[in-house]
């Protein structure tokens, strides 16, 4: 399935506050990181997705892989799961415990994401994670990890052009920043942006992303 790639507004803890104004800032759809959000994570959610006027992405990121949510982690997918009733994608660690037992109680799309802060898996590592994704079912594949040279960046352009599900490449870090919008032209179909402040390493705003991306003629709007 060939995918256009879109800009995804990235919102933490001020995501009620932010989403109004993620559309007219170039956005095309919005991620709530519930484990960052300050009150009911679940409101947060619902608000957003009325106020942005943008498909939803429903997140909370375990801590193993950047995340802050506090709970347990039947607490942390159970959250999840009374968030598909407002979102309209779910993202899941493909690391979670218990990845497949919520995939298979989802009734709408599910992003599977794997992150890595401080290192850079090697290209054979990278196409075991991307087989072990496109095993779990998920609609969309997410991979974000912080490149320490030019040839890791390389290795994950060369992951986007061979891969044959939609795939979301992040390289995090200033090594990787201009990945943010290289990445989209070779096949990368999200990449994600701040609207007041970074939710990872080496991100852009999303003004910024929209602006080089319309110079690029990357900034086609279609659903996903």
């Amino acid at each position: 399935m060939k995918l256009k790639p879109r800009i995804v507004a990235a919102l933490g803890s001020k995501a009620v506050e932010e989403s109004t104004r993620v559309k007219a800032l170039g956005a095309d759809m919005v991620e709530i990181r519930m484990d960052l959000v300050k009150g009911d994570p679940l409101e947060a959610v619902g608000t957003a997705a009325c106020q942005s006027g943008l498909p939803v992405i429903a997140t909370n990121r375990m801590r193993l892989e950047g995340g802050a949510f506090v709970g347990s982690e039947e607490e942390r997918i159970d959250l999840l799961l009374e968030a598909s009733a407002y979102a309209d994608f779910i993202d899941i660690e493909l690391r979670a415990e218990a990845r497949d037992w919520l995939l298979k109680k989802l009734d709408l799309p599910s992003i599977i994401s794997y992150h890595d802060f401080s290192g850079m898996p090697s290209p054979d590592e990278l196409q075991s994670i991307l087989n072990e994704m496109a095993e779990g079912g998920a609609l969309i594949s997410k991979i974000a990890v912080t490149p320490k040279s030019p040839k890791d960046n390389l290795n994950l352009l060369e992951l986007l052009t061979k891969a044959d599900m939609p795939l979301c490449v992040i390289a995090m870090g200033e090594m990787g920043r201009h990945m943010r919008v290289m990445a989209p032209i070779y096949g990368s179909v999200l990449t994600y942006g701040y609207v007041s402040s970074a939710t990872a390493p080496g991100q852009m705003s999303v003004a910024e992303l929209r602006y080089v991306m319309e110079i690029l003629r990357l900034g086609e709007k279609s659903s996903p």
